[in-house]
This record gives structure tokens, sequence and C-alpha cells, in this order.
């Protein structure tokens, strides 16, 4: 079949000048920065078509270019010839139908981007693969973003035959291209079940495949097509645009004024702060602790020991210490651990082994068995506090080391605004006043959760897989194609189906909060990351459009019912209008793709237990790393980053990175992150406790100093521009609205910027008239 040429006439495909979108200042005519005031202006320029192109297609290919004037872009190359049929063209679109493969072709011309539907017209499961793409270079949004040079060796190395989800890799479901003069925008609509399947033959390549299955009512698989200037910021802006026109766009500020506490990330660092213990090994008196072994309290604590997770261990320490006239760290670890699981059980309490005081009473009027959880703790701790009165300290000041003391210390340094999260809401639990003292100094304070996995009843690994409905396991979890259990993390259980999850969700979210405890932020593990899925479990086959539905479903109701600020891993852009937080965008998790830092624990790359025996921060958190080179290319080396998911998303969504990756955890590279933390505005993130806090406090509160004042800004204005100040990338801009940008330099000399030496590591902040040079500590 011939090539055909067609010559629309003043439609097609929009070209937009790089004095439109690419320039800074995108402002209104009142000079506001809001992104609200200024969606009007970008989207009225976005939308008005400057040059008339046209587009050729070979349907016995599906290879496609588009033409502005006698310039030729190729957007897709060729695909294996087909046989055509149905072939027809008129001025509004181009058809025609793959009769082998069951599949049609729809190109339309729209006022400003080429449509292209490819509809399986099949009644069982299709698949197609549609376009092939090449170019010198890609702007992919990998998290927050990536410019990958299509010769570079690192990157063809790490890209080469891999096959990536573009709902799970992908934050925002587009690709920009280089083309000359010119940039190509491909926005996937139907981004379920599509893969990027990448190559380097040598260089960078990629075709895209899109599984129709049968289980799935929607048929048709559809791509805009844009071109722009070569400039990320003009295609982002046109993405910016398509979210608005779809109506998923939401500001902070209007996600604000349904529940104030939002605001209170406005500059506000992300804090894991740990403490898994109910009482530190600062809280025994350990002498005393040694004397009274014998004593009937020690021996009703021995009697737990059959049934506690370390309670061999309590026994076997018990009795060694009997013979010492010491307990070493290690002891001391296991007899607070122990302690601690022992504290937490409904039924601890026994009047006969801890007569009730009148301070008791007080605190059970209705008796123990009808107290919340919280309270049952409290009511342990106090009772084997005031047993032992010589042997522990006052139950009240129990771990506020790590916990209370520590709020006090960061105020008292200067950190106003802050975001605590906790590892469980079992920390809470077991320390009330934190949540409480949290409040009171303005802070967000939220628990982990996840209702990604489901444990098999009675053997449940970790709290989040535990659900008070047993027959969940069974029948709502999630069955693939081939008739497998999808398996959970760490391939322990399997994956719950959301669909199913809402009364467990419900039911447990009361439960928590009938310890009336004041959280006012919660995090939810995996539910903005993409991982979705399809369920063939007979009975309850649901789709991946459904699973998404009801995860977005699950957090929204948490938000709405306790007033809480959500926020979840990931962050991909299908949540951004439901959640107010990400972690997960700036930095991924990436050490389960190398050996060494998973699992060799002899290697200097290895990532750490996750474990504390001391209930503090886990080495997995806090030990410093180096990266091999590999990694340290493809993420942490800043003259790949691209701020594509800012260029969209600043003032609607605030990112950090992975709770993995903390800003002083990889060696060499604290000083540049601290930087890229201003540049992008992105929240610096730590893992404390209370030896975390006194290694890292002066750091901590010099950073928060400088960044926390510019974020407070940024976070509330669109990002509107974007520059490689220098081609290969060690020196950026960006640009907040019309009066704030910044200016990095993450080269090894001093960087002339216009009349201002900005120091090697360094960023220069331009507040209207004034300026200022930041340049954070060194590791």
């Amino acid at each position: 079949m011939r090539k055909h040429d067609y010559l629309h006439t003043g439609i097609s495909v929009l070209l937009i000048l790089s004095s439109i979108l690419s320039g800074c200042g995108i402002k209104n005519s009142m000079g506001e920065s809001e992104s609200g005031a200024n969606e009007q202006t970008i989207s009225q320029q976005a939308l008005n078509p400057t040059v008339s192109i046209n587009y050729q297609v070979d349907p016995e290919d599906f290879s496609l270019i588009l033409k502005d004037g006698d310039n030729q872009i190729a957007v897709s190359g060729q695909s294996p010839k087909r046989t055509v049929s149905d072939f027809r063209e008129s001025d509004t679109e181009t058809f025609w139908r793959y009769p082998e493969e069951q599949i049609s072709v729809s190109i339309k011309p729209q006022d400003n981007y080429l449509s292209v539907t490819i509809t399986s017209e099949a009644d069982d499961d299709n698949e197609f693969s549609w376009p092939n793409i090449s170019a010198d270079t890609y702007y992919i949004p990998f998290g927050e973003g990536k410019r990958i040079p299509a010769d570079d060796l690192i990157w063809q190395n790490y890209l080469n035959d891999q096959e990536f989800s573009v709902l799970e890799q992908l934050s925002m479901p587009f690709w920009i291209t280089e083309a000359g003069d010119y940039s190509v925008l491909f926005i996937m609509e139907n981004p379920y079940r599509t893969q990027m399947n990448f190559s380097a033959n040598p260089d960078i390549a990629f075709s895209v495949s899109h599984e129709y299955p049968q289980i799935d009512d929607v048929k048709e698989n559809c791509f805009r097509i844009y071109l722009t200037d070569s400039n990320p910021v003009s295609a982002a802006k046109l993405y910016r645009s398509y979210v608005n026109e779809r109506g998923n766009f939401k500001t902070l500020e209007q996600k604000a004024a349904e529940n104030l506490d939002i605001r209170k990330l406005y500059g506000a660092p992300f804090i894991y702060l740990w403490g898994d213990f109910v009482l530190s090994a600062d809280n025994i008196n350990w002498p005393a602790f040694r004397n009274s072994l014998s004593s009937p309290v020690m021996e009703y604590l021995l009697s737990f020991s059959e049934e506690a997770e370390n309670g061999s261990e309590f026994r076997n320490v018990t009795e060694e210490i009997k013979k010492q006239d010491y307990v070493d760290v290690y002891q001391k670890n296991i007899i607070c651990g122990y302690i601690s699981q022992v504290l937490k059980r409904d039924d601890f309490w026994d009047e006969s082994i801890f007569p009730s005081g009148n301070s008791l009473k007080e605190l059970m009027p209705d008796g123990y068995e009808n107290l919340n959880q919280s309270e049952k703790i409290q009511i342990n701790k106090q009772a084997l506090a005031e047993s032992l009165p010589n042997v522990f300290q006052d139950a009240g000041q129990w771990m506020n080391a790590s916990t209370v003391d520590l709020l006090q210390s960061m105020q008292e340094n200067g950190i106003d605004r802050a975001w605590i999260g906790l590892n469980s809401w079992e920390q809470a639990y077991a320390k009330p006043e934190l949540i409480e003292t949290a409040q009171n100094q303005g802070y967000l304070i939220a628990s982990y959760d996840s209702y990604h996995s489901i444990h098999e009843p009675g053997k449940e690994q970790w709290i989040t897989a535990e659900f008070t409905d047993k027959s969940l396991y069974e029948e709502a979890s999630v069955t693939n194609k081939n008739g497998e259990k999808a398996a959970g993390f760490q391939n322990v259980g399997c994956k719950l189906n959301p669909v199913y999850s809402l009364p467990a969700v419900e039911e447990r979210m009361e439960t928590i909060m009938a310890n009336q405890l004041p959280f006012n932020s919660w995090f939810i593990d995996c539910d903005a990351t993409g991982e979705i899925y399809d369920d063939y479990t007979s009975g309850h086959m649901t789709t991946q459009e459904e699973d998404l539905a009801a995860r977005l479903e699950r957090m929204a109701y948490i938000r709405d019912q306790y007033h809480m600020v959500i926020g979840s891993e990931g962050g991909n852009d299908f949540a951004a209008s439901t959640i107010a937080y990400a972690h997960g965008i700036e930095l991924k998790s990436f050490s389960w793709m190398d050996e060494d830092m998973k699992s060799n624990k002899d290697s200097e790359f290895y990532i750490g237990n996750y474990y504390n025996p001391s209930g503090g921060v886990a080495a997995h958190f806090s030990k410093v790393i180096p990266l091999k080179e590999k990694y340290d290319t493809i993420f942490m080396d800043p003259r790949y980053d691209v701020p594509l998911y800012k260029l969209v998303y600043n003032d609607s969504v605030i990112t950090a990175a992975h709770w993995d990756w903390s800003t002083f955890r990889i060696q060499g590279a604290a000083q540049d992150r601290m930087v890229r933390e201003v540049l992008y505005n992105v929240p610096p993130l730590w893992h404390l406790d209370d030896v975390e806090w006194e290694k890292y406090k002066t750091a901590i509160a010099d950073h928060y100093s400088v960044w926390s004042d510019f974020s407070r800004q940024a976070v509330l204005l669109e990002m509107t521009d974007f520059e490689y100040v220098t081609p290969e990338g060690s020196v950026q801009k960006t640009v907040y609205g019309s009066e704030l940008s910044a200016v990095a330099n993450f080269s090894d000399s001093i960087y002339q910027y216009e009349d201002i030496e900005i120091p090697a590591h360094s960023v220069l902040i331009i507040n209207g008239m004034e300026n200022k040079i930041y340049t954070p500590s060194a590791d």
C-alpha cells in the first residue's frame, strides 16, 4: 500500500514557540502567581495554534511523521508491515483496520494535538504494540523526571531489555522526545496495562505495548501527540493544561480550603520518628533490676516468655545476669524489648499481682476490660513501675528522650514546622504524650499504614497485614490470570483486592481512633505507586481500573472521615487530587535491584537490617552507604534530572524521597541533595531517634533555616520555568511564579551567574530584588 500524505489546513498539531511558554514570568496581567490565576493564561496560550502542521502516515507499517512547512519530524518509526483493510480518509479522520490483529486505528487532528486511537475489536484478550520511538534525547517522568541521552552508556546498560509498566514506573503517563528544534509530547490517555519496552542497539529506543484483556470493557487505547519547541517546559505545561482540562488538577490551597492542616506541610521537613519499645534502658535502675529478679513481679513477667517472640532470649539473659555484677548493652536491649512486648498485651493486668492503688483505680473507673488499647498499656506501665519503684523510673517518663524531649529540642532548635511519621500506630498507643506534644507544637503527626498485603490468619508477620475479618485472605486476595495468588510484599502472604477492602479500612481506623489519639495526618503505603491488578478470582473478577479507583476511595475515606492530611508512597499523578504529599517521587526505592545493597551483609553497599536491637532507627534507614557508579548515575547525578513533576504539580502535591533514602543517607551526596532540595522545592527527609538527633541536629537546624523559608513561598506557586544554565546540567535554574527563583551549582568550581559568583555545591536564591547564597555543610 502506498504512503498517504494528508494535508489538513489550519488544524492538526500545535507548535508552541519558545516565547510563549518557556520564558520566565508566566503570569496573568495582575502579576499573580497562584496556580488558579496562572492556569487560564497558560491554557489560552497552549490552545492558541500558531503554526499549521500536517501529518503523514503509512498504515502498512504505522510509521507517522509530523510536518511543519518543509520540516519533517518522525513521531513513530516503522513496525512490521501488516495487512490493511477498510482504509478511509477525510478532512477530520484517517481510519483503517488490521483484520488479522482485529485492531482498528483512527487518527484525528484536533485544535492543538493529533489524536490516535487504537481499538481492539476482538472478544478475547488482545495486544498491540505502537509507537516505536527513537530520538537523540528523552525526557521521561521516572519519578521527578530524567533527561536521558540515547547514546549514554550507563543509561543504555540500565534500560536495555527493560519492560516498564507505565502506571507503575512513570509518575505521569507521558514522555517527551527531542527532535532538532522540536520536541514531541506523547500523552497516554489509557495507561492501564501499558508497557514501555526498551532496547539499546546501541542507542536507546523503545516501543509501547498495550493489552486489551477480555475482563475489561474498555477496548480503546488513546494517545495525544503534541509538537512543541525543543524545551521540556513547554511539553510539561501542555500536560498540566491536559490535567486541568480533565478536571483532575487541585492546588494545595484548594485542598487546604477543606482542611487547614494542609498548610502545616508548607516548609515542613518529613521526619520519621522511631521508638519501638515501651521503655528504654535509661528508664531502668540496672543494679536494682538484678536484685529484684526473684520478686513475684519479675516471676510474673517471666511467665509470658513461652509466648513472647524473644521470650527464650529473655529467660537466658535473666539467668546470665544473676551471675554477673553488671548488665551489658545486648542484655539491656533484650530485656527492654521483651518487657515492651509484654506490656502491650491485653492480658498483662492481673489485680492479684498488681493490687490497685487509688491512682490506678482512677484511670479505669469502668474496669480494665473497658479501656482502649492505649489506656491498657498506660495501666500496665504504671502498674509495673509502681510495683518496683526502685527498679523503674516513673512510667510517665518512659521513652521521653526519643519522643517528647526530642520534639521539644527540635522546636528549641528552630524547627517550627514538621511532619512526624511513626512506624506504627502502636508507638502512639505506648506513648500518647508524643501525639499531644506534636499537636501542641503545630506539627503534623501520622502513622504508617498499609492495605496492600494480607497474611494468612494466625501467621501475620506485621500488623498492617493482619485483619479482623479472617475470610479476606481466601475471599478477597488477588488471583493472577494464570490462576496463582499475587504474592504479598517480600513474597509473604497475598495482595488484598482494594475493591473489597473498604470495610476492613473502616474497621481498622475506627479501632485506632477509638484510642482518642489526636493524629492529624496519615500515610498509606503503596496506594499511589501504580502497582495495581486485574483480579481473576472466580466470583469477584475486578479490573485495574476498579483496583485504582478503590485505592483512591479508601485514601479519601480516611482523609475525609478523620480530617487527615493524607499521603502515600509513590505519588503517581492519578492520585494527585486525592493526596497532599508523597514519598518516593524524588528518589525511588532501588536497593532491591542490587544483591550487594539488598542482602550482602559483608558489602560496603549493604543497605542494612530492618531491626535495631535498641528499638531506635534501624540501620536500613540510618546507615550511610556509598553507591555503585551505575546507581549513582541513574538515581543521583543531578545532570540527568529534569523537574517534570514539579513543572506540573509543584503547587498541588508535596513530594519527597522514598524513606529508604534520607537526606544524609548516601555517602558524599548530602551536600548536593540539600542544594537540590532548595532548587526543586523538595522537603528533606530524616529518620530520628535521640541518638540520630544528637548526631545531626546542627546540620538539620542549619538546613531547615534556609530551606523552610524558601519552600513556604515556593509551595504556593507554580514552577513556571526551568533551565539547564550549562548544557551538561551542572548548573540549573528553577523559577516559581515570577519573583522567586533558584540557581544551583552542582559543579566542583565557582560558577559566574550574571554578576554573582555561586560557589561549588551551592545555590543562589533570588527573591524579588534580594539574593542569597546558600552552601550546605559538606558530609
